[in-house]
């Protein structure tokens, strides 16, 4: 029988070549255009074994028009089907409707369970994704998993809840309600963005060994910092978790030290490439220090909240005197995306679930961002996000800090650094390919004539920024 299977598949490779490039879609299609046509795809599908509904476009949703029935008498034609990709279906009912026919999740569960060497499914649908897994747990769920629902305030009816036995690597949830999130040995990549987590303790169980990546931005969990502790403790337990990001996650200030302390020996936090904090309201220096320090010699980038962008934490890494090998990118005064564009009031945000938190600018001087390159000494990109503190850039190259790698620096609302200043840094660049300010420069200095400002516009160009802008394009590179 195998061999017979291989003798068809060639045929219709010999007889249809181009149909192996053609969508699903189209495919059926063919079959209304001849005898011949028809035969070749019955032939096809009765050897196919990997099918993509969407041809490839995962942000798409699969073609329009099919109902329970015709789901069905399309499966039914591959009984070796093994992997269904792109089954994203704009639509489903929760239930089948006596006398109509639709398209339900009963029906698409019927349809799946005539392929009998299925093995895995790619979806974006809630509710079918926990169908999946209560009825045929045996099926991996494919791909990433995000669902295209999701919406800040969170929607009622958007829930999900996540077994302990459920088969995916890739999960990522944008507003839903989940009970708690459980230990999912195959986890490795979890995304939490606006997530009601609905239990007292939703993280009681939290035990993923395989993660890699852990982000939870602006979630409406517990309020209670100690409820927070099964998830640092489970997070160490994670050995090769590369990716860390907490946006607004009110975990206890203190606990990531102690939770270093205990398990770095072990290769927790080691394998860290990427550490964010923001809006973290009881975070310490601490805890962002022994991150640093236990991640330095895997550490890529860093993104640091207004409220720990201090002198303090740099000097402290400095007097460690650690290596940084694969630094590249850093953060000063980082806040998510969501809180700079959110229109909502601070009230009403805490009203939805988020934590109580007011970040103010960051209080790093001159004197910590000149520190910051004898620490990070082969720091590519710097982006630096209201830090009101700051005067003098040139103050920031001396002949331990030369700056000399930086190919991209971004600037936005520190108002108070002076635009002369600012040119003399910049002209001792060497590596330097872009520039942006943003918010920058509220009035012109003094002296605007001898820097080339347009005085009285608040907003101008040094002549020693245009004169390098020039020198630039003739090296091949703009600033």
């Amino acid at each position: 029988q195998k061999k017979r299977k291989e003798l068809i598949f060639n045929y219709f490779n010999h007889r249809c070549v181009f149909c192996r490039y053609l969508p699903m879609k189209d495919i059926m299609c063919m079959e209304c255009l001849s005898r011949k046509l028809r035969e070749a795809v019955t032939l096809y599908l009765r050897v196919v074994k990997v099918v993509d509904l969407c041809a490839g476009h995962w942000w798409e949703y699969m073609p329009s028009g099919f109902t329970d029935s015709s789901f069905l008498l399309l499966l039914k034609k591959m009984p070796d089907l093994e992997q269904l990709y792109g089954l994203h279906p704009r639509y489903l009912e929760r239930r089948r409707i006596r006398g109509f026919e639709a398209f339900s999740i009963p029906g698409v569960l019927e349809a799946l369970q005539a392929c009998p060497n299925l093995l895995g499914v790619e979806t974006s649908h809630l509710e079918l994704v926990e169908a999946i897994w209560n009825y045929m747990p045996q099926v991996h769920i494919l791909g990433k998993f995000r669902n295209r629902n999701g919406a800040f305030p969170i929607p009622a009816e958007n829930k999900l809840t996540v077994p302990i036995n459920a088969k995916i690597q890739t999960l990522h949830l944008v507003g839903v309600n989940v009970p708690e999130i459980p230990c999912v040995s195959m986890l490795r990549h979890l995304y939490l963005k606006w997530v009601r987590l609905t239990k007292p303790q939703p993280f009681k169980d939290f035990l993923c060994v395989s993660l890699r990546t852990f982000v939870m931005r602006n979630c409406a969990g517990p309020t209670n910092s100690l409820k927070y502790v099964p998830l640092i403790t489970g997070l160490a337990s994670a050995r090769n978790l590369e990716q860390l990001e907490l946006v607004r996650v009110p975990f206890l200030g203190g606990l990531i030290q102690h939770v270093v302390e205990d398990s770095w020996r072990s290769g927790g936090f080691r394998n860290l490439h990427t550490i964010a904090f923001g809006a973290c309201k009881n975070a310490l220096e601490v805890d962002l220090g022994y991150l640093i320090i236990t991640a330095a010699r895997r550490l890529h980038e860093l993104r640091i909240q207004p409220s720990l962008t201090k002198d303090g934490v740099f000097s402290a890494l400095k007097m460690a005197e650690l290596e940084f090998p694969q630094f590249e990118t850093l953060h000063l005064g980082y806040v998510d995306e969501f809180l700079l564009q959110c229109k909502m009031s601070h009230s009403e945000l805490v009203k939805y679930g988020l934590a109580d938190v007011i970040e103010n600018p960051g209080i790093i001087t001159d004197i910590g961002i000149k520190v910051v390159n004898e620490v990070f000494t082969n720091i590519k990109y710097l982006l630096i996000y209201n830090c009101p503190h700051l005067h003098n850039p040139h103050h920031w190259i001396t002949d331990q800090s030369r700056w000399s790698r930086l190919v991209d620096l971004t600037l936005v609302r520190c108002h108070a650094i002076k635009l002369e200043s600012f040119s003399q840094f910049v002209e001792l660049l060497p590596s330097l390919e872009f520039i942006c300010l943003d918010q920058m420069f509220r009035e012109p200095p003094k002296g605007c004539a001898r820097v080339g400002l347009s005085a009285g516009t608040g907003i101008g160009v040094s002549s020693a920024l245009v004169n390098a802008a020039e020198e630039g394009q003739q090296r091949g590179y703009s600033r």
